[in-house]
């Protein structure tokens, strides 16, 4: 009996392998066809090719933050600055869709966040959310030093925007008329993904994100190995719909895989530590918008209602069917939301 159980098992892991293996190699085409469709349409159509006016501001030690000014030809002088804050592993370009949207009407200010995108690259110890708040305050005086203001902010650009809200508390009586949080929290996400994955992980990330800091190359090359299966992650914890354009992955993926791996477990301290409850404070007086996805498996639906419940005039707007990337999946929506704040322009 031995030798047809044991034939029973090796004929079962070749299965699994040779499933896997098959598993990987979908995940890859589709992530190269969805690159070839998204890469094809011209800029500056094409999601992340658009740029406006460039300065670099020097943010909290002086780390160089760009920033791109978005200046409509003619603007009502009474209008808002919409200044927008981008997530973790994103850049600007994440609000491509937006900034279409808005720019024959509106003046818009735009910058990629420290360690990411076209900005400076910090320490590790430097990646802290009081610092994020400073690198705002910094490009807000530099690109938007008069004049009323809305902020919008996705996922840690949110609590970039939180904490910002308890450091410069006069900045937000006297001139933020508007609030618009997207897909974000104020705290209470050491658990990062969901299930038993999820579980797992918070229990060994610190292990982990030790080791990748140890073996940056290592690191790197598994990046460029699992390709794939990282575009098929993206997809799955970025959007909800499983029909979301491919373009809107391959974007969103390109922008995650162009960021330093190093960025992963620079600013996982700031988001499994985070405890911005305090600051809702000062929102207090200001309209605010809290929207996220149905689907959202990184900031769920219970994270905006704990933000609305302590931000007295405010709403939430949920998206049914939507993931953590609302400004792609629900980019008419979103739009339309942060007009209500930001008037017509």
């Amino acid at each position: 009996m031995r030798r047809p159980l044991r034939r029973i098992g090796v004929a079962g892991a070749v299965a699994a392998a040779a499933t896997a293996s098959a598993a990987v190699a979908t995940a890859s085409a589709q992530r190269r066809r969805a690159r070839r469709s998204w890469q094809a349409t011209p800029a500056p159509d094409r999601l992340g090719g658009l740029r406006g006016e460039t300065m670099t501001v020097a943010g909290d030690g002086d780390v160089p933050l760009h920033v791109e000014i978005d200046e409509p030809e003619s603007r009502d002088p009474e209008a808002p600055t919409i200044v927008f804050v981008h997530g973790w592993m994103l850049t600007l370009d994440c609000w491509h869709l937006q900034r279409l949207a808005f720019r024959p009407s509106h003046r818009m200010v735009l910058y990629d966040q420290r360690s990411h995108g076209r900005s400076g690259t910090v320490e590790a110890s430097d990646c802290t959310v009081g610092q994020l708040a400073r690198d705002l305050e910094s490009v807000i005086e530099a690109a938007a030093p008069e004049g009323p203001l809305v902020l919008v902010g996705h996922s840690m650009g949110g609590m970039t925007i939180m904490e910002y809200a308890k450091q410069r508390p006069d900045v937000m009586e006297d001139r933020v008329i508007g609030l618009a949080l997207l897909s974000t929290s104020a705290g209470d996400l050491g658990q990062l993904l969901p299930g038993r994955v999820g579980r797992a992980l918070k229990t060994r990330s610190p292990a982990l994100l030790a080791l990748g800091a140890r073996v940056p190359r290592l690191v790197r090359a598994g990046r460029r190995v699992t390709s794939g299966p990282a575009y098929w992650a993206t997809k799955r914890l970025a959007f909800g719909d499983e029909d979301v354009p491919p373009e809107y992955a391959a974007f969103t993926d390109a922008m995650i895989s162009a960021s330093e791996a190093s960025v992963v477990w620079d600013f996982w301290p700031l988001i499994s530590g985070l405890d911005e409850y305090a600051s809702l404070a000062g929102f207090d007086g200001i309209p605010t918008m809290v929207a996220v996805g149905s689907r959202d498996l990184l900031t769920p639906v219970r994270h905006a209602h704990r933000i609305a419940d302590l931000v007295p005039d405010s709403r939430v707007v949920v998206f049914e069917g939507a993931g953590h990337m609302i400004m792609l999946e629900c980019a008419d929506e979103i739009t339309k939301l942060i007009e209500e704040l930001a008037g017509p322009g």
